[in-house]
């Protein structure tokens, strides 16, 4: 599965964005910002990185702002996927100035977390690419972020794994435990009415020997070692696409790459996220 910018959606963005503020206020809002700043007073906001990153989450500031003053202007803004420097300016905006602050830290979080998503994600696309190998997120998110993440993913150059349970099937040793018959598995998803692609996790290279004549899409080798998957792919031989997981972190992704592997999913790029910096002044 591929998701595009046009996946999240203006209503989307906005639920996410008021979701966010209402945790921010609490019950009295920015009670700081009423008590010192004239309620009509105006102010030019100014968001710079701190950090070289891919840039991710600009709309997700614009509605920030947006929802707290609907007259704000943007004077600038950069666009998500571009390659930022320390110092570059990501976006400048004239408004209420109440609104600026009262939305500053919400803009600014959203920005760092989907940056540093897309920026972690594009250091693993670039190692990969030169191997034809394509990097995966998995579903190793954080509970009702999802979408997000697998938005930022993309913008930094990787793909979609499963986005949800029913995005096709996936075949795990833990359903074997219970559904033994690897041919009868096979079987029984093919007359089900959902017709989806399948892909079968295997452990070791006796397991993959059991599914070579497998009416299957993709096999995920799970858990191993270089070496192990070159022997592997070497009897997959083409006749479905390789995927492997597991461990994979940007200190060996490229000995997995190397291995031309079709795909490398990788948790870390949603689980283990250190949020790009960003920042804004007001003049």
């Amino acid at each position: 599965m591929t998701m595009k910018k046009s996946q999240l959606t203006k209503s989307y963005i906005f639920k996410k964005v008021s979701e966010a503020l209402k945790e921010d206020f609490g019950s009295r809002g920015d009670i700081t910002s009423k008590a010192l700043i004239p309620r009509d007073h105006k102010s030019t906001g100014t968001i710079i990185s701190n950090d070289p990153s891919v840039l991710c989450g600009i709309e997700f500031a614009k509605l920030t702002f947006k929802k707290l003053d609907k007259n704000i202007k943007f004077l600038s803004s950069r666009k998500d996927g571009s390659k930022i420097s320390k110092g570059s300016q990501i976006l400048k905006v004239y408004g209420n100035t109440r609104a600026l602050l009262a939305g500053e830290r919400t803009a600014l979080n959203f920005l760092g977390f989907m940056s540093g998503i897309s920026t972690k994600t594009n250091h693993f696309v670039g190692i990969a690419k030169p191997f034809n190998s394509k990097i995966y997120s998995t579903r190793k998110t954080i509970a009702g972020l999802r979408m997000i993440e697998k938005y930022a993913v993309t913008i930094g150059g990787g793909h979609i794994n499963r986005a949800t349970l029913d995005s096709f099937y996936f075949v795990k040793d833990n359903h074997l435990k219970i559904q033994k018959n690897i041919s009868e598995t096979i079987k029984r998803i093919k007359r089900k009415k959902i017709k989806k692609k399948i892909t079968f996790e295997v452990d070791n290279i006796s397991q993959l020997k059991s599914v070579l004549n497998e009416d299957i899409d993709i096999v995920l080798l799970d858990n191993m070692k270089p070496k192990q998957i070159l022997r592997c792919l070497k009897l997959i031989d083409g006749k479905f696409q390789s995927e492997v997981s597991g461990g994979i972190n940007l200190s060996n992704i490229k000995s997995y790459a190397k291995t031309k592997v079709d795909r490398i999913s990788i948790g870390e790029l949603t689980h283990s996220i250190k949020n790009s910096d960003f920042s804004m002044d007001l003049k």
